[in-house]
């Protein structure tokens, strides 16, 4: 249940990750409305133009910060939730088996570790610790072998030529990597795999590449540079900073407006095009500032 609890919460981290695009889109439509607007006034001088549509990227490049801070603390608080429930899962305790079993298991751990620890031959202490974890089938039991495996393979390592030290680690590694089939069930191993998953995306840009882009080209190159990096914008704006968001459900993020594939993709390709030609234009005015010299 833990895992499939995990699951549920890397979605809505993904879903709310994906609807970025979205979520931009219709900001930027926004800005672009009124800067156009004021481009277009007429009864506005050069100077107050220029002045309105420096305060109107000023306003809407905080607004931008703010928000996009907000949904990136959603975003996290999406993937610390999972990231609790993967470890639940994992962690939880295995079921003890009856009595009599557990003792007949800890007796015969404690003369092969004795056994081991007698050998003079460390292939054949080796073999011996092989045949019995082959043995071993009950996961609590399995999961008290894993824990002191250390202790198992030490006499081993000890007795190994040096010449033959870093094949017996490696042999010595996978028995003990192999110990967990025996007690991880599929939910446990997949959950070990979902933590890598969080950590990874835990330190991904939250914003893919064109959307920053597009934002230094409407709004600014600070707000473009920190749209990925909200905690250092706030470090120097405090006063700005919103307060943190109530925990997030998947009707704060997805809408009627939500992208299909083919709507993303041509706004994939808008914010592309605008990269593009502000790189452009910045090289036109570089050749001719050259040129001029």
């Amino acid at each position: 249940m833990s895992y499939q609890k995990a699951k549920d919460s890397i979605q809505k981290a993904h879903e709310l990750k994906h609807d970025n695009t979205r979520f931009y889109r219709e900001f930027q439509d926004k800005v672009r409305t009124e800067i156009n607007a004021i481009a277009g006034d007429s009864d506005l001088s050069a100077d107050g133009r220029y002045n309105r549509t420096t305060a109107a990227k000023k306003k809407h490049g905080t607004d931008l910060m703010k928000q996009a801070h907000v949904r990136r603390l959603q975003y996290l608080a999406h993937l610390k939730d999972a990231k609790t429930h993967a470890e639940a899962e994992i962690y939880a305790k295995i079921k003890k088996p009856d009595a009599t079993t557990l003792e007949r298991f800890e007796a015969s751990l404690r003369k092969v570790k004795t056994e081991l620890l007698l050998s003079m031959n460390a292939k054949t202490a080796a073999a011996k610790l092989t045949e019995f974890i082959t043995q071993v089938s009950d996961p609590y039991c399995a999961s008290i072998l894993h824990e002191q495996f250390a202790d198992l393979a030490g006499p081993i390592i000890a007795q190994t030529p040096p010449s033959e030290n870093a094949k017996t680690r490696h042999e010595l590694a996978q028995t003990f990597e192999g110990l967990a089939s025996k007690f991880e069930s599929a939910d446990v191993r997949s959950a070990r795999d979902t933590l890598e998953s969080i950590n990874e995306m835990e330190t991904s840009k939250f914003f893919i590449d064109l959307v920053s882009d597009a934002a230094r080209d409407t709004l600014g190159r600070e707000y473009g540079d920190y749209v990925n990096d909200t905690d250092s914008y706030f470090a120097s704006h405090e006063d700005e900073r919103p307060a943190a968001p109530k925990p997030a459900t998947q009707s704060n993020y997805t809408n009627s407006t939500k992208l299909t594939p083919e709507e993303e993709a041509i706004w994939t390709e808008v914010f592309r095009k605008q990269a593009e030609a502000k790189a452009a234009k910045e090289k036109a005015e570089a050749d001719a500032a050259a040129a001029a010299e």
